[in-house]
């Protein structure tokens, strides 16, 4: 019979597993593999946000507030600006 795999990932001393409700009473041994955090995978993006430093409300607040500074207006392209003769923007 094949043993089922539970996913998680390490916050200090402790795995946490992802599953909420998972059939492992307390004091079951486990076997745990390391997986190789491999830059896009599911494992890499997890432990990524599970690191410090955690964003605070005001710091994304300024991030938005930057980024809506930066924002420049949409402009207009003519694909069709050399055929008909117009200038390249309307």
């Amino acid at each position: 019979m094949e043993q089922p795999i539970y996913r998680g990932v390490v916050k200090g001393e402790t795995v946490i597993l992802r599953e909420s409700r998972v059939p492992l009473p307390d004091g079951t041994e486990v076997l745990v593999t390391p997986l190789a955090l491999q830059a896009g995978t599911a494992v890499a993006l997890i432990a990524a946000m599970d690191a410090e430093p955690h964003p605070t409300a005001q710091d994304v607040a300024e991030l938005e507030k930057a980024i809506a500074a930066g924002r420049r207006p949409l402009g207009r392209v003519n694909l069709f600006a050399e055929e008909s003769g117009e200038k390249g923007t309307s």
